[in-house]
């Protein structure tokens, strides 16, 4: 594969180009490159640097009232958006790169919009943020996309991002996926609203196993993965093993936590392992030096639909981990009002679409698969139209109830003595010989 690929076409406006402008890598490949494990970012070494902690804004135990803004005020005339690399519609146009659903709402609003893909892990990216969010100063975003998870959980809990008014957001309402509305780790959307979704499971390469995967424990046989040749990534493994022990990680304590690590233990101890990952085991799955591993569900599927590669996603028997990227609106944002449009706006079904077709993550509106069906049946390159086909009829970015039923979110460590016991059961495992 070259390090750029060509465009695929689209008839968005009818003229602009829908393709890509760099090698596409995980959406999250980017602690390797700064030197560090995630483990070693702890939201606690994140706070005692700005001084507080993550019981408050200022450390003092008491986190302030819940704040919302006036959206019912006129927009400002330019926003800010931050987002994960790749995460969007993209197209080039006069060789320059455009964001074909950003350009939609500009028409439609007036509201330039200043858009930097600027995440590349949850909490290397929340560090950059707290010094200004704990000495009550704008970050300089009026949205941003952050994962559940510890990071989302120390926004909400030291009121860092602003409650959403639930009467201002129509397509939402009309259009959110049920999966998308009221989850447990934000009751009644009151902080933040759906931008994409997926699962955590298996990815293999076909022709590099012998026979089909199953089911979690087949990661741990040479006769199916080889040897050295399975990634794991850290971030997902422990609540992924949960999963498929039967366990419920939204309730486990830590004796569940220990099953859970003591499985990790017996993987690892099985010789099929190459790397447990911090992000990057797309680049080794892509280039050969992975049979399989634990894997995120848009980084197989764009490689296996839209480029060719003999790759499989797979839900274990036992089940898979669904996350959420949410948008949220920090606090002191400059453009609330139109920050807020905006995020209404991307339940459009026309505009989730757009971005739905570059990313193949889960949409969090259903309506855009049968969008994609039928822009299948207009595109006149037959190629292109299959690449379609197969996008609108993946189950796994259109779950039904049967695979929603084998889904479920990760354990939410709440305080900070749940994360120091969390880590302390799984780091040794990460990190030991």
């Amino acid at each position: 594969m070259t390090d750029e690929q060509l465009p695929r076409t689209s008839e968005f406006t009818g003229s602009l180009m829908r393709g890509m402008t760099s090698r596409r890598t995980s959406r999250r490949n980017v602690m390797k490159y700064m030197g560090m494990s995630v483990g070693a970012l702890s939201m606690s070494s994140i706070l005692a640097a700005c001084g507080g902690d993550d019981s408050g804004p200022g450390g003092s135990g008491e986190p302030t009232a819940g704040t919302m803004p006036d959206y019912s005020a006129e927009p400002g005339s330019s926003l800010n958006f931050a987002n994960w690399p790749l995460y969007i519609d993209k197209a080039r146009v006069d060789g320059e790169t455009v964001y074909p659903s950003l350009v939609e709402f500009t028409d439609e609003t007036g509201i330039a919009v200043n858009y930097e893909d600027v995440i590349n892990d949850n909490a290397a990216f929340v560090a950059t943020l707290t010094p200004l969010l704990s000495s009550d100063q704008s970050t300089g975003w009026d949205i941003i996309v952050v994962t559940n998870g510890r990071e989302f959980e120390t926004l909400k809990q030291n009121q860092w991002v602003y409650d959403l008014d639930p009467a201002k957001r129509p397509n939402f309402d009309a259009n959110a996926a049920t999966w998308a509305k009221d989850p447990a780790f934000d009751p009644g959307n009151k902080h933040g609203m759906c931008w994409q979704s997926g699962l955590s499971a298996i990815g293999y390469n076909t022709e590099m196993v012998n026979g089909e995967i199953t089911k979690l424990d087949d990661l741990m046989n040479p006769d199916i993965v080889g040897n050295n040749l399975v990634g794991v990534l850290k971030s997902e493994i422990p609540d992924v093993a949960m999963i498929n022990l039967g366990i419920d990680p939204k309730t486990s304590m830590e004796p569940e936590w220990q099953e859970a690590a003591d499985w990790i233990q017996m993987l690892k101890d099985s010789g099929t392992v190459r790397q447990f990952y911090d992000q990057g085991y797309v680049d080794d799955l892509v280039a050969g030096n992975l049979s399989a591993s634990i894997a995120w569900s848009g980084d197989v599927l764009y490689y296996a639909i839209w480029e060719d590669y003999p790759f499989e996603f797979v839900v274990p028997e036992g089940g898979a981990m669904l996350w959420i990227d949410n948008m949220l609106i920090p606090v002191n944002a400059e453009n609330p009002a139109g920050a807020y449009q905006m995020m209404d706006f991307y339940y459009r079904p026309e505009i989730a679409q757009l971005v739905t077709e570059w990313v193949l993550y889960m949409s969090p509106v259903p309506a855009v698969q049968e969008l994609i069906a039928a822009h299948a049946d207009e595109v006149k390159d037959e190629a292109y139209a299959e690449d379609l086909r197969l996008t609108a009829e993946s189950p796994l970015l259109w779950p039904d109830d049967e695979l929603l039923g084998r889904v479920s979110l990760g354990r939410n460590l709440v305080t900070q003595e749940e994360r120091d016991a969390w880590d302390a059961i799984f780091l040794p495992v990460f990190e030991g010989s």
